[in-house]
């Protein structure tokens, strides 16, 4: 069953969107948490599907929350709620990867409407034995809005996608177009699809099939490395031998 954690360190206010919520419990599950450090231990813990998370918290706010659910989760859909509204407020919200955003005091159908909206935006999987490059070119082909999550035996990275472009992409070391090209050059991947972009801005503005071209390019360069790589060796070993 699909969990939605309600974040807000007023207990009233959890106690109220848990007793509203408990009407759909045989759709989908929920929790709650106090302020963004205890959602975010409970996520470690555990797969969440959705946040509805207050702005103003002690201890980790709505805005350090979704900084860290972009750094760790980033497949993870947030909708962000506050009794504080300004323009500034919302285009920060949305400027940070917020999903959607809410003003109380809540519109308790509207709420719930973009609830099962959201739960049922999309299929997610996981993927092996299928090239970057050709999964990148079908979610062109069918103008798809999802996050993938790339992953090796060490290393790991994220691309956004909306609405067939690539518009972003990230891994530990890099971000942006870099790491896009990164991530084309790993072998034996698995990809996991998530069908959220939580990112809004478009970073990444060059047609993908010239990413591709000059990705596979960086690969072929980094394969060709690392098949001259044994046979320096074997002659500079060969080498010392004749000096001694």
């Amino acid at each position: 069953m699909k969990k939605v954690m309600i974040v807000d360190d007023d207990a009233v206010s959890r106690g109220l969107l848990s007793r509203v919520m408990k009407p759909y419990a045989a759709d989908f599950e929920i929790l709650t948490a106090k302020d963004g450090a205890e959602a975010a231990d409970m996520m470690t813990r555990q797969t969440i599907d959705l946040i509805i998370s207050d702005l103003q918290m002690p201890v980790m706010d709505g805005f350090q929350l979704l900084e860290y659910i972009d750094q760790n989760f980033p497949g993870t859909p947030v909708f962000l709620m506050t009794a504080f509204s300004s323009k500034e407020t919302e285009e920060k919200a949305y400027a940070l990867g917020a999903f959607k955003y809410f003003e109380k005091p809540l519109n308790m159908d509207v709420l719930t409407d973009a609830i099962f909206e959201q739960l049922n935006s999309g299929a997610e999987g996981v993927m092996t034995g299928i090239s970057l490059a050709s999964f990148l070119q079908l979610l062109e082909m069918e103008r798809k809005t999802c996050t993938l999550k790339i992953s090796t035996v060490d290393k790991s990275g994220t691309i956004y996608f909306r609405e067939g472009a690539m518009i972003n992409a990230a891994t530990n070391q890099v971000k942006g177009l870099q790491a896009a090209f990164e991530m084309l050059s790993w072998d034996q991947i698995r990809i996991e699809v998530s069908a959220v972009c939580r990112k809004k801005d478009r970073v990444i503005r060059q047609p993908l099939m010239n990413i591709l071209m000059e990705g596979l390019k960086i690969k072929d360069e980094k394969d060709q490395k690392s098949r001259l790589r044994p046979l320096t060796d074997f002659s500079s070993r060969k080498n010392v031998r004749k000096l001694k």
